[in-house]
């Protein structure tokens, strides 16, 4: 199979990334299911390590309600033939018991190609100051 044109590959990424925000604020457990990789690892702002399953299932089961997640910026580096690296920053709207938290983070993701498929497989975020 010839190699992906580099610009093919980020845009992948990139589809990849709105894709998954777009299924967490719409609580899509068979979409995000689908873009994670089985053995996934999602470390939230507040240090907690999420399983794969962990994260879909606080999602899907309401505990986790995110109301909108933009996308502020994106770099990309590639990190080998089948892993690519995103340096995000996002502002991300979640429900709370008092109400809607706004804040917004500064992220890493690591997506791997597996079987033809790009899945995130790693993510950690942390908060940053509103400027």
């Amino acid at each position: 199979m010839p190699a992906q044109p580099i610009e093919t590959l980020i845009e992948a990424i990139r589809e990849l990334e709105r894709d998954r925000f777009r299924a967490m604020v719409d609580g899509d457990g068979e979409l995000l299911d689908t873009l994670l990789a089985e053995n996934a690892s999602y470390v939230h702002t507040n240090g907690k390590r999420e399983t794969k399953r962990q994260f879909i299932d606080a999602i899907t089961a309401g505990r986790r309600r995110y109301r909108q997640i933009e996308i502020q910026s994106q770099e990309l580096i590639p990190g080998g033939r089948d892993t690519w690296i995103v340096y995000g920053r996002a502002l991300l709207e979640m429900e709370s018991k008092n109400g809607a938290l706004l804040f917004p983070i500064a992220y890493t993701a690591i997506h791997i190609q597996a079987d033809g498929q790009w899945r995130l497989l790693a993510m950690q975020a942390t908060r940053v100051a509103l400027d």
